[in-house]
């Protein structure tokens, strides 16, 4: 069988919660060009060092499920062994845990890394925990062709929908044995990831942040490194553990940072377009965070009878 590189954490590492977990996808272009430029302090504060210090206006649109993700976690699994039982298979959820968010390995912001003792003791990598990459080389994590060795190919494809090298399914468990509320699901689920995602886009192009990237990048080649923008080190394949020269750019990367204030440049920037666009889209985004509350319910109520 042909190995199939996309990893698929079991149910206690990675679970599918819905839009209000997910990534948020890409914002319109369009919209985002159209936004006007906030009005920024002349000399913004530093951002914080620590990625879970940092709050944006519309982060509390895009996280409805913090607080809540035991419960949606346990509401899910049941809802999943249930929907892999009616299909002829045993499925044993795997022990919660593995990929909750955490304070320690919340998100990076969009210009990265910016915690100096982070940078030092495991550079890019998160402290104390590692890529889900490095998990599954570790045996921590299996990846979906290892899956079908385990369990064969009709369990993968009745918990996924689909088996390599074919991803096009949507009909496994996995995809739609979720916890739903249907004042919830019939609105626009998508839109609060939309609006970052033009706030992130307006504030990459935005003329403030980009002359404060481009000091970034002089400064890194001050110390002999090649970079147009934070974004490349740290998507950069670095091997594990980290190198001295992972370490090395790391350090190098945040105390550029520290030096031309780009953190606090960006985020004051991209605080001021995501606060526009919460205003712009004040209704529809209370809309969503009301009816978030009736999935919440099912999923207490889920958890409390079994399914």
């Amino acid at each position: 069988m042909k190995r199939f590189s996309v990893l698929f954490p079991v149910l206690g590492a990675l679970l599918v919660l819905g839009a209000a977990c997910s990534d948020p996808p890409a914002g319109d272009p369009g919209a985002a060009a159209a936004l006007p430029e906030p009005v920024i302090p002349a000399n913004p504060p530093p951002a914080p060092a620590t990625a879970a210090e940092v709050h944006l206006p519309l982060d509390p649109y895009v996280g409805l499920a913090k607080g809540h993700r035991e419960t949606l976690e346990k509401a899910n699994a049941i809802l999943i062994t249930k929907c892999m039982r009616d299909k002829g298979f045993a499925y044993q959820p795997a022990d919660g845990g593995g990929g909750r968010a955490t304070e320690a390995n919340a998100p990076l912001p969009d210009y990265g890394l910016n915690d100096l003792k982070a940078a030092r003791e495991s550079g890019y990598s998160p402290p104390g925990g590692g890529s889900i990459q490095a998990a599954a080389e570790q045996g921590r994590i299996p990846t979906l062709d290892k899956l079908v060795q385990e369990h064969g190919a009709a369990y993968v494809k009745a918990l996924y929908g689909f088996l390599p090298p074919d991803t096009s399914g949507s009909d496994g468990c996995l995809s739609t044995a979720v916890v739903s509320a249907p004042e919830y699901d019939r609105l626009d689920r998508e839109l609060p990831g939309r609006l970052v995602g033009q706030a992130s886009e307006r504030t990459q192009g935005d003329g403030r942040v980009v002359a404060a990237t481009g000091a970034w990048s002089a400064c890194m080649a001050e110390s002999g490194f090649s970079y147009k923008s934070p974004v490349e080190p740290r998507r950069q394949k670095w091997p594990s553990p980290p190198s001295p020269a992972e370490l090395a750019t790391a350090a190098a990367d945040v105390n550029c940072k520290a030096r031309t204030n780009l953190p606090g440049i960006w985020l004051a920037v991209q605080t001021g377009y995501q606060q526009t666009l919460l205003e712009q889209n004040a209704p529809a985004l209370k809309q969503l965070q009301d009816a978030w509350q009736a999935v919440l319910k099912n999923a207490e109520q889920i958890v409390a009878t079994g399914g």
